[in-house]
């Protein structure tokens, strides 16, 4: 049993992505739209600012804005009044600013794999520390041996 594409519903990928009723193209649409916008949040904050904010998202006639750390929400609000006038200059229909702090993920964690020596390389370890002069040395060759 072949599976055949049926003539006229076949579509390609970028007929799909390209246009603007698809779910993809809107999604795609509106990503390129925030990406302006924070483009234009970016020249227009002061630079040690400008890394620390990400636009989340534009809805209904507010933008919303996120930063790491609480510390840059209240750098910014000397700065939001000045920010709103400038970005309404460029998007007119912009009401307000809203801002959230969203911390940064932790860093994962180093997950140390678990040593299997076998048991005449321990034997050898422990002779070996048996025979050293240097005590650290010598507790790192018996901390080996009994993993």
């Amino acid at each position: 049993m072949s599976i055949k594409p049926r003539a006229g519903r076949t579509k390609s990928l970028s007929a799909i992505i390209n246009k603007d009723t698809s779910i993809l193209g809107q999604v795609l649409n509106k990503a390129a739209y925030l990406k302006q916008i924070e483009t234009l949040v970016h020249n227009y904050l002061p630079k040690e600012l400008a890394s620390q904010f990400r636009v989340a998202n534009f809805q209904n006639n507010r933008l919303a804005l996120i930063t790491p750390t609480a510390s840059n929400l209240t750098h910014l609000r000397f700065f939001q009044a000045k920010l709103l006038y400038d970005l309404q200059q460029k998007i007119p229909e912009l009401k307000s600013i809203d801002v959230k702090v969203r911390p940064n993920p932790p860093e994962p964690k180093k997950v140390f794999k678990k040593l299997n020596i076998p048991a005449n390389s321990q034997n050898q370890l422990k002779l070996l520390a048996e025979t050293t002069d240097n005590p650290q040395l010598k507790a790192v060759l018996l901390r080996l041996s009994q993993k």
